[in-house]
C-alpha cells in the first residue's frame, strides 16, 4: 500500500502575513482541498506533518480522518518534515506519495495516475511531469526510506539531490495538468490560481 504525507509544518514567510493552509480555496481551505483530494485517491493513509500553528490547523481538519505527525524542528524546513512523516509510516508500506500544502490544485486523478503508473513499472521513484517539467507530489518506495532518514538536512539539495542521485531508478509519469508544477509561493499565486477553482465550485453549484 501506499500512504501519503502531506507537508504542512511551514511558515508561509513569502506570504507577506498570510498563512497558506487555511486561506479560502473554493468551498474549502486550501489545506482542506488538498486532503479532501487525497483521501478521495487510492491511498492508503494520510498523514499531515504539522508545525506553526499547528492546533488551528488540527481544528480546520476536524473529522477529516487524517493523522498528524509533528514537526518540532519545523524552521530546518522541508527535509525535516520529510523525516518525520516518513517516520509515521507502517513497516508495511510499499512507499510513500509526499504531498505539498502550496497544491491545492493536485487533484485525486493526478495522484491515482502516479500510483498506478508506479505500481506498474519497476522504479523506486515516481515523479509526474508536465510538458517535459517535473513536478510533484512525488512517490519514493520504502527501500529509500532508510536513506532519506539519513539525509543532512544542512545540505542545500536535499531530496531534490536524492532523486538526482537516483535518476536512473526515476519514472517519470507525464500528466496534462500544469498543476503539478505550480504553487502557491507568493500572494500573486494564490490570487492568479484561486481565480481559477471559483468558476468550478459555481459550475457544480447549478449543475449537481
Amino acid at each position: 500500500m501506499i500512504s501519503g504525507i502531506l507537508l504542512a509544518a511551514g511558515e508561509s514567510s513569502r506570504m507577506r502575513g498570510a498563512f497558506k493552509p487555511l486561506l479560502k480555496w473554493g468551498k474549502r481551505t486550501v489545506i482542506g482541498e488538498c486532503v479532501h483530494q487525497m483521501r478521495n485517491s487510492q491511498l492508503a493513509e494520510i498523514f499531515v506533518v504539522l508545525g506553526h500553528r499547528e492546533m488551528e490547523i488540527r481544528q480546520s481538519l476536524a473529522g477529516s480522518g487524517v493523522q498528524y505527525a509533528i514537526n518540532d524542528d519545523y524552521q530546518r524546513g522541508m527535509l525535516s518534515s520529510i523525516k518525520t512523516g516518513l517516520s509515521m509510516l507502517s513497516p508495511n508500506e510499499d512507499a510513500a506519495l509526499i504531498a505539498l500544502v502550496d497544491q491545492p490544485m493536485i487533484t485525486k486523478e493526478i495522484i491515482n495516475k502516479l500510483i498506478e503508473a508506479f505500481y506498474a513499472g519497476d522504479k523506486g521513484i515516481a515523479l509526474p511531469a508536465y510538458q517535459g517539467k517535473h513536478g510533484h507530489p512525488i512517490i519514493v518506495a520504502a527501500k529509500y526510506f532508510d536513506d532519506i532518514m539519513q539525509l543532512n538536512e544542512n545540505s542545500t539539495e536535499g531530496m531534490r539531490g536524492f532523486i538526482a542521485e537516483h535518476r536512473n531508478d526515476t519514472l517519470e509519469v507525464p500528466v496534462d495538468s500544469p498543476a503539478v508544477i505550480e504553487d502557491i509561493d507568493i500572494p500573486e499565486d494564490y490570487e492568479r490560481l484561486s481565480k481559477q477553482v471559483e468558476p468550478i465550485y459555481e459550475y457544480h453549484k447549478w449543475h449537481p
